[in-house]
């Protein structure tokens, strides 16, 4: 791999707060007009020209001229220049990981995955550094800047990872073993507030000011988008939403902490309480796809708390429009109409209805959220 980059070298890194605020409006909202810019950064129209000239001679952004219909003048729109540069992002599970190569637009030029034989620290971060050179070699035209992972822990200062309880992780110094291994300058994340901010730039956030991410699978977890910006603290990664209590079907109707009955290991425990024989989650949901009188019970119970947990945050956040996620998130697809009542059972009848959008499941789609981290972190300087 090249050398290790240092932020001084980076092209971001010489550009001021007002022309990140350019680059991050136009990396949310996509190709803007001047006047737009001017309304969204708020910011003259000279200022406009005077700041992001040096941005399209420098390759960072782009411009055309356009005609604008009805007053005959040229309109000359700014968008970020996709292919500037390329970047890596990686997402880290208890089984494996999976790679991608992305340009400045999130657009995947390519990926790749590997199965993890070991949690240690160090097989792990050589099976990444693999991956990071078989995306290599597949674009030699676009090597990348810069590299985020994420993974279902912590890390508060983007480096070391504080805790990973699927990989038991405590204190590794991840980001600079990658950067030892890889050559490339490396931030370390949170795949959930990855996911958030792919989210807020290139999906719902698009079309919604204000959006919740609910994931359910392999844990649960949480994600808070307003105005293309992802609402975090230092202790949103820890997995609080997990220990939210969830009502169930019984009447009174009881509470379980949303770990206990919205996770792929709850799916699998009651279907052993059934006394039959032990089937992983997504085994459980192809049976019930294919109408199996069990499995479709123990879905349509899950896709209802999943309703009930939808209602809460709800309640809570204010969404404009609420995205399911995660390794389980077809149940909300396979279940919509049981999705609706448990969303019904807690939430206020004048309400207006919540617009739900599922995910389905691509380790690639977690991949490329780490790659958002790796864009916000360089335009910042940070990378």
């Amino acid at each position: 791999m090249t050398p290790l980059t240092s932020p001084q070298q980076s092209p971001w890194s010489r550009l001021s707060d007002t022309q990140r605020a350019i680059t991050l409006a136009l990396l949310s909202h996509g190709r803007l007009s001047r006047p737009e810019l001017m309304s969204i950064v708020g910011i003259s129209s000279g200022s406009v020209t005077r700041l992001t000239a040096p941005m399209v001679e420098a390759g960072l952004l782009s411009t055309s001229t356009e005609q604008v219909a009805g007053t005959g003048r040229p309109q000359s729109p700014l968008e970020v220049r996709a292919e500037a540069e390329s970047l890596v992002g990686v997402t880290i599970t208890g089984e494996d990981l999976t790679a991608v190569l992305t340009d400045l637009r999130l657009q995947v030029l390519a990926t790749t995955r590997r199965s993890l034989p070991s949690h240690s620290p160090k097989i792990v971060v050589a099976h990444l550094s693999d991956a990071v050179n078989e995306l290599s070699s597949q674009h030699t035209s676009a090597q990348p800047t810069a590299l985020a992972v994420t993974l279902g822990g912590t890390s508060r200062d983007g480096r070391i990872v504080d805790q990973a309880v699927f990989l038991g992780w405590h204190g590794v110094h991840l980001a600079d073993m990658i950067e030892a291994e890889t050559g490339l300058p490396t931030t370390v994340g949170n795949d959930v507030a990855a996911m958030t901010q792919q989210e807020a730039w290139f999906g719902a956030g698009r079309e919604a000011d204000r959006f919740t991410l609910v994931t359910v699978g392999s844990g649960v977890g949480h994600g808070l988008a307003i105005s293309h910006d992802v609402i975090s603290t230092a202790d949103a990664d820890l997995g609080l939403t997990g220990l939210m209590p969830i009502p169930d079907d019984s009447h009174p109707p009881l509470t379980h902490p949303a770990m206990d009955c919205l996770t792929d290991g709850a799916l699998e425990a009651e279907w052993l309480k059934l006394g039959l024989p032990p089937t992983d989650a997504a085994s459980i949901v192809s049976l019930a796809r294919h109408g199996d009188p069990h499995a479709v019970a123990l879905c349509a119970a899950f896709a209802r708390r999943i309703g009930r947990l939808i209602a809460m945050s709800a309640a809570f956040t204010l969404p404009q429009v609420i995205v399911v996620a995660g390794e389980r998130a077809s149940i909300a697809s396979l279940f919509e109409e049981q999705v609706m009542t448990g969303i019904a059972q807690l939430r206020h009848a004048a309400a207006a209805p919540i617009p739900v959008i599922v995910r389905e499941h691509n380790r690639s789609d977690w991949a490329r959220g780490a790659a958002a981290l790796a864009v916000r972190a360089r335009v910042q300087g940070e990378l």
